[in-house]
């Protein structure tokens, strides 16, 4: 199931089922009260408002309905990611989901996020020769995102003020809206949903964000010791944790010179080093520096090493 389309996804009603499913004896829950959980009947009346409260008023949100969907979709997607099974008319916690928590509390936004980033690039490395898969959509949509110039300008689909993902996605995939990972408006609204939740960008609006994985990378990174990096080395440990930064498998970054960082990763190491995380020092050599971009607005920097020093806790939400 790609993870844009359909549009109910959720991945936080994923967190919430996958706490559901090990909450319960035996790590299992019968689907239809899990899927209750979620979506519990009689939740629409109670909300609905005063000035909608006749069952045959034909602009009325169907919210009970629309709840479903969205617990059906995002259990189907918990399933396919392989957190969960479905073994008849239950529900159970995977392998993969107990190796990584012993209880319902310990599925918190944070690690539950970087689960998913992990199951999500698993996903993309065994199927990366497929025509499609599950995630593909998602990955190649932030690979996009990661490769778009001047960073800082937020993206917005193909109307409003923001420049147009659909305009970024032609120069990549062609003009034909079949070959984009995001083929329309109605599939951008979850890649802003997503690509936050993961720590791979920085919503500016519901409806527009910007290229930003400093979470994810001092997530990923947390173990990596504090220490003078070569500024080609610590791009190439990114890539390691990040398939879509660059020299990664779904990179779509293509340097006019060789020495020109990414602008996503660019925005990423900006921040992580306003955040406190890293510092770039005086440059060293020419022959091994690299250039930090941030756009026409913003002034480019020359580095050769990094500084690591990552503060605080790696729980701290993504």
């Amino acid at each position: 199931m790609p993870l844009l389309n359909p549009p109910d996804i959720l991945p936080e009603a994923m967190r919430y089922l996958a706490r559901a499913v090990i909450a319960h004896r035996g790590n299992r829950c019968p689907k239809a009260e899990l899927l209750a959980l979620v979506a519990p009947e009689g939740l629409v009346e109670t909300m609905r408002p005063l000035d909608r409260d006749k069952d045959d008023d034909p602009d009325a949100d169907n919210t009970a309905e629309s709840g479903r969907i969205i617990a059906e979709k995002s259990l189907a997607a918990l399933i396919s990611l392989g957190f969960v099974a479905q073994h008849d008319t239950e529900v159970a916690a995977s392998e993969t989901a107990l190796s990584l928590w012993r209880s319902a509390d310990a599925i918190t936004p944070v690690s539950f996020s970087h689960a998913l980033r992990s199951q999500i690039w698993s996903v993309a490395a065994s199927s990366r020769d497929s025509v499609a898969t599950q995630v593909e959509d998602l990955v190649q949509a932030v690979a996009v995102l990661f490769a778009a110039r001047e960073p800082l300008r937020p993206f917005e689909f193909e109307t409003g003020q923001g420049r147009h993902f659909a305009e970024a996605q032609a120069s990549e995939f062609g003009p034909l809206k079949k070959d984009w990972p995001v083929t329309n408006s109605t599939q951008f609204l979850p890649l802003c949903r997503w690509a936050p939740y993961l720590g791979l960008a920085q919503p500016l609006s519901p409806r527009s964000l910007v290229a930003d994985a400093s979470q994810a990378l001092r997530h990923e990174l947390a173990q990596l010791p504090a220490q003078r990096f070569r500024a080609a080395d610590f791009v190439a440990r990114c890539a390691a944790v990040l398939p879509i930064s660059d020299g990664g498998p779904w990179s779509r970054w293509k340097s006019d010179d060789g020495q020109e960082i990414s602008p996503g990763l660019s925005v990423s190491l900006r921040q992580l080093e306003a955040d406190g995380h890293l510092t770039f020092p005086p440059v060293e050599s020419d022959t091994d520096a690299l250039t930090v971009a941030l756009g026409q607005t913003a002034e480019s920097i020359r580095i050769s090493h990094i500084d690591w020093h990552p503060q605080g806790s790696a729980e701290e939400r993504p």
